[in-house]
């Protein structure tokens, strides 16, 4: 496809890459984070599979959490996302004046059925009304979840610990009762209410605002970045920041990863270096079925949210993937993106990136080898009882963005991109592609309520 084409070729974009401390910990990684060894005798059909510590022959080529979070959701897809809240944090809910929807059997495919529509609110220790705010949306296709289902609550108030800022997530109309235009009116108008109302009664002043959301809910934050950087009138101030963790921006669903990020099981006849015998797992292990299927059913995803218009599946602002670089011009704030290098819809974000940095914005994109959809929303390890490192990284990472940004106005890394007479304005684009490891870059330390835990620790 045309749009497949484009892709592949803007993979040839300058780009900077960094691997201080990339591969500090590669004797425990091992050769290639992307395969799972595991016994060749296990069915597919069996219970999930129980995860050891270090040292079991069954988890030498992968970091044992990385491991575990494989043999688990490879087997069921629906599990092991994070189950704690962080410590120091308070939660409360809002209903904001005539924002509210019903969701049930006609207009939801959700199982949080009933009145729907109350913001949940994530207050970080020490907040007041001069701390900073981020509307977060949460992902689903946009069809399913809430700020307290399917562990948002959880990353609600991680985000809340890590970045500082009181954390705002909303609760919007789902598809069917939802749809494209509606859910961006929704948006707009959070953040609007945010950026007058603090966490507290008679808030008035001021405060740096921060977006950011995954997966569907990640494409609908940039477009809502993208609509504000076209009607700045929208919004009395302009936002400080925008992140995203794996976000669907690809309305067509048709980029190069649908088919070199296939999900594959790949079983093994002869036997590994130390005599174990091999399963091995390829490509996107939450999305398994095959090219075309996986594609088609992204589609007709997309086209029910676009409410059955499908020329909104290349607009870019809909479908952001399909912004130019000129797109990005404006009051576009800087960027981060956490994806994982496994994705079906890897390309969503690297195309959004190379085209905002092509336009001048500060973009951080860091690709995670090894990685799965929504990574880092299962920081905890998916019940090994040691932390998924690049889970937990990629969320400090979003509070080192966030707090760097509002401490000093800039990013915490800014490097400069020249282009030629009469070519891109200066911009700024770090790439980092990570494998497991520890880091030296700097962290804030995260504890968890019934475990007390430090993000990176030693790092």
């Amino acid at each position: 496809s045309r749009a497949a084409k484009d892709h592949a070729c803007s993979m040839l974009l300058p780009i900077l890459f960094f691997s201080s401390c990339l591969w500090g910990s590669f004797a425990r990684s091992g050769p290639g984070p992307e395969v799972l060894a595991e016994q060749s005798d296990r069915s597919d059909n069996d219970d999930e599979p129980e995860c050891k510590l270090s040292g079991h022959k069954d988890l030498h080529l992968l970091s044992p959490a990385t491991a575990c979070c494989y043999g688990k959701i490879v087997k069921n897809t629906s599990c092991c996302m994070d189950q704690k809240i962080a410590s120091g944090v308070t939660r409360k809910t809002i209903q904001r004046p005539e924002m509210h929807w019903d969701c049930n059997d006609e207009n939801c495919y959700d199982t949080l059925t009933g009145p729907r529509g109350r913001d949940s609110f994530w207050l970080p220790e020490g907040a007041s009304c001069s701390t900073p705010r981020t509307l977060y949306t949460h992902g689903g296709s946009w069809m399913y979840g809430s700020p307290d289902t399917d562990s948002y609550a959880q990353l609600g108030s991680r985000l809340a610990k890590v970045t500082g800022t009181v954390v705002m997530l909303t609760d919007y109309p789902l598809v069917p009762a939802g749809n494209y235009s509606s859910i961006l009116k929704w948006s707009i108008s959070a953040l609007q209410w945010l950026s007058k109302h603090g966490p507290f009664e008679g808030c008035k002043e001021q405060v740096p605002l921060f977006v950011g959301g995954d997966s569907s809910g990640g494409g609908t934050t940039m477009s809502l970045v993208l609509t504000l950087a076209k009607r700045p009138h929208l919004l009395d101030q302009e936002l400080a920041g925008a992140f995203f963790f794996s976000p669907w921006t690809n309305l067509m669903c048709n980029t190069p990863e649908y088919y070199s990020n296939a999900f594959s099981k790949i079983q093994g006849v002869g036997k590994f270096q130390d005599d174990s015998k091999l399963t091995m797992y390829t490509g996107d292990i939450l999305f398994q079925e095959v090219t075309p299927a996986n594609a088609d059913a992204f589609n007709g995803n997309a086209v029910e949210y676009l409410g059955g218009d499908f020329q909104l599946q290349t607009d870019p602002v809909a479908s952001p993937f399909f912004a130019q670089p000129a797109d990005f011009s404006g009051t576009v704030p800087p960027l981060y993106f956490a994806v994982g290098a496994s994705e079906s819809i890897l390309g969503d974000s690297v195309r959004v990136a190379q085209h905002a940095a092509q336009g001048g914005v500060d973009v951080i994109l860091e690709v995670y080898h090894g990685m799965w959809h929504v990574f880092p929303m299962y920081s905890e390890g998916c019940g090994l009882g040691e932390p998924l490192w690049a889970g937990e990284y990629a969320i400090n990472q979003t509070g080192l963005f966030v707090r760097h940004i509002h401490q000093t106005g800039r990013l915490p890394y800014k490097l400069k991109l020249e282009g030629p007479e009469g070519g891109p304005p200066e911009s700024s684009i770090l790439a980092k592609f990570w494998r497991p490891g520890h880091s030296k870059v700097p962290f804030f330390s995260l504890s968890l309520r019934s475990q007390r835990e430090t993000l990176c620790e030693g790092g």
